[in-house]
């Protein structure tokens, strides 16, 4: 059975304030259940792109839909249950006491049930049990993104937004990032990855968008875009192997 377009985005244009247009007519769609990396130099669109597929911005010209509603239509609790978005910086969406009522946040907020059970199980998933009733100002930017990440994935939506996810994190925490974004495929769930880090992108998502000056200029399946020398070049990956990436 083929499945349905999760993300739909038809010709949208947007830039902030009166400044150049920051995404100049993009049109793409992502079926549910793909893992897709978004991918482009710095300034490309990627985060704006990623805003506006969850309702924080709204396009100056076309529509984006999310498995076939028009995000325009859409309240914030319809929007939450649907999308989760992880910010490039997670201190941009911390705000409580304790990492308990930081990652309780959501569920509680659109009357979730189990929360407590919901918010422990995350917590050990990400290795963040013994911090629960720690202040998350107090943390490392690792342990930060974490919690930001957790937070996100506690509510269980079925699109998953992770912009830069493994910002501060060593070697043991990248690669747990790395088998959470596996799971997340595995469980049918569609993910939009934005990274800079092809050893993150080659394991983990099935397809790539590409932007860059606002505009997509490669789409299609992850393979086609490895093994297009011209096109990675444009997007920023300079003098890479990427036989060595592929394992």
């Amino acid at each position: 059975m083929t499945k349905m377009y999760a993300v739909r985005v038809d010709h949208v244009w947007f830039r902030y304030g009166k400044e150049k247009w920051t995404l100049k007519d993009v049109s793409t769609s992502i079926r549910e259940g793909r893992v897709v990396g978004l991918v482009g130099p710095t300034g490309s669109g990627k985060t704006t792109l990623a805003k506006l597929i969850k309702g924080l911005l709204k396009p100056a010209k076309g529509e984006i839909y999310i498995f076939g509603k028009k995000v325009s239509e859409l309240d914030p609790r319809q929007i939450a249950r649907e999308v989760g978005y992880l910010f490039q910086n997670p201190t941009h969406q911390i705000f409580s006491l304790t990492v308990y009522d930081e990652i309780a946040f959501g569920p509680r907020n659109i009357g979730m049930d189990n929360i407590e059970e919901r918010v422990k199980n995350i917590a050990e998933k990400l290795g963040l049990v013994d911090k629960l009733k720690v202040s998350p100002f107090n943390l490392s930017t690792g342990e930060k993104e974490r919690v930001a990440i957790a937070s996100v994935l506690v509510m269980d939506p079925r699109i998953i937004i992770l912009d830069e996810p493994t910002l501060g994190q060593d070697y043991r925490n990248y690669t747990l990032i790395k088998r959470i974004i596996t799971d997340l495929r595995r469980e049918g769930k569609t993910v939009i990855l934005i990274s800079h880090e092809l050893d993150l992108l080659e394991p983990c998502v099935t397809d790539i968008v590409a932007l860059k000056d606002g505009m997509i200029v490669f789409e299609g399946k992850r393979e086609e875009f490895f093994e297009n020398d011209t096109v990675m070049k444009s997007v920023g990956f300079v003098g890479l192997n990427i036989a060595e990436l592929i394992v």
